[in-house]
C-alpha cells in the first residue's frame, strides 16, 4: 500500500470517527438519517457532476444492481447504528462495529473477490484485527454508569452493525474494482437511492421532520458532509490497493473515535485499549510496507 493510499484511508478514518461521535450525541432515528442523507446528496452532487463531465460513465444493469444493493445495506446499517447509539454506549458499539466489520470484510474479499494478501499483508491484517478486538473487549467496561444489560445490548447492536459494514464493504469493492464504476458516481447514485428508500417514512410527519431539523440541524449538516467525505476517500483508496488491506486500515477510525470519544463523551480508557492501539499501529505499518 502506497503512502498516498494510506493517507487517503487515514483521512477517511478521522472523518468517520468525527461523524459517529456527532451522531451519537444527536441519537436520532429515521428522520435524522434521512435529513443528513439529503445533506449528503447535496454535498456529493457537484463533485459527481464534475466527475461525470471529466469521465462520463453509463451504468449497465449490473451497475444499477450494485448501486441499489449498496443503498439497501447502507440504509439498514445507518438505522441499526442509530438504534445502537440510543440503547448502548459509544465505547461499546463503535469498537464492536469497527472490529467485526473488517474481519468479515477481509473474509468476503478473499472468498468473493479472489484477493490474496501476501505474508506481510496477512500479518498486518492479523495485528490490526487483534488490536481492534482487544480494544473492543476492553471497551465493554469503560463507562461508569452502564449496567451489564446495557453493555450486552451494545455488543449485540455493535456486532449487527459490523455485519452491515462487511456487507457494504464487499459490495462496494465489487462495484468499484470488478465492475469498474467511478467511485464518486457510484456513491452519489447510492446516496440518492437511500434518500428515496427512506422518503415514505421520513415524510410521513412533516411537523416531526421540522422539529428534528430545528433540534439537530448542526449535527445533521456535520454528519451529512463528513460521512460521504469519509467514504469517498476510502473508495478512491480501494482503486489502488487490495480491499483486504484497505478494510482493516480504515478501522483506525475505531482507535481515533475511541480516543476522541473518551474526551468528548467523558469516557475513560483502560490499559487493554492502549495495548490494542499499539497492535493496530504495528499492523498499519505492516500493511503500508506490504
Amino acid at each position: 500500500m502506497s503512502a498516498h493510499t494510506l493517507a487517503l484511508v487515514l483521512a477517511g478514518a478521522v472523518c468517520h470517527a468525527l461523524w459517529n461521535i456527532v451522531a451519537k450525541r444527536a441519537a436520532g432515528g429515521t428522520l435524522f438519517v434521512w435529513l443528513f442523507g439529503c445533506v449528503s446528496v447535496a454535498a456529493a452532487a457537484p463533485v459527481a457532476l464534475v466527475a461525470w463531465h471529466v469521465q462520463p460513465q453509463t451504468f449497465d444493469g449490473w451497475m444499477w444492481l450494485a448501486v441499489l444493493a449498496s443503498a439497501l445495506v447502507h440504509v439498514v446499517y445507518l438505522l441499526v447504528l442509530q438504534k445502537g447509539y440510543r440503547v448502548g454506549d459509544f465505547a461499546v458499539i463503535y469498537p464492536m462495529a469497527r472490529g467485526t466489520g473488517p474481519l468479515l470484510a477481509v473474509l468476503g474479499a478473499v472468498v468473493l473477490l479472489g484477493e490474496m494478501p501476501s505474508a506481510l499483508g496477512w500479518l498486518g491484517v492479523a495485528l490490526v484485527l487483534a488490536g481492534v478486538c482487544m480494544t473492543a473487549g476492553g471497551a465493554a467496561g469503560i463507562t461508569i454508569h452502564s449496567d451489564a444489560q446495557r453493555r450486552r445490548r451494545g455488543v449485540l447492536w455493535g456486532a449487527f452493525t459490523g455485519a452491515c459494514i462487511a456487507g457494504y464493504t464487499v459490495l462496494d469493492g465489487w462495484a468499484v474494482k470488478s465492475l469498474g464504476m467511478a467511485p464518486v458516481l457510484f456513491y452519489a447514485a447510492s446516496l440518492v437511492f437511500r434518500s428515496v428508500l427512506l422518503a415514505p417514512w421520513a415524510l410521513h410527519s412533516r411537523s416531526a421532520l421540522r422539529g428534528q431539523w430545528r433540534q439537530h440541524r448542526t449535527a445533521i449538516v456535520l454528519v451529512g458532509v463528513l460521512s460521504p467525505l469519509a467514504y469517498c476517500l476510502v473508495l478512491f483508496a480501494v482503486q489502488t490497493a487490495p480491499l483486504s488491506y484497505v478494510a482493516p486500515v480504515r478501522e483506525m477510525s475505531m482507535l481515533i473515535g475511541t480516543l476522541m470519544g473518551a474526551r468528548l463523551l467523558k469516557e475513560s480508557l483502560k490499559p487493554s485499549q492502549v495495548l490494542g492501539a499499539a497492535l493496530m499501529l504495528l499492523g498499519v505499518a505492516g500493511l503500508a510496507l506490504a
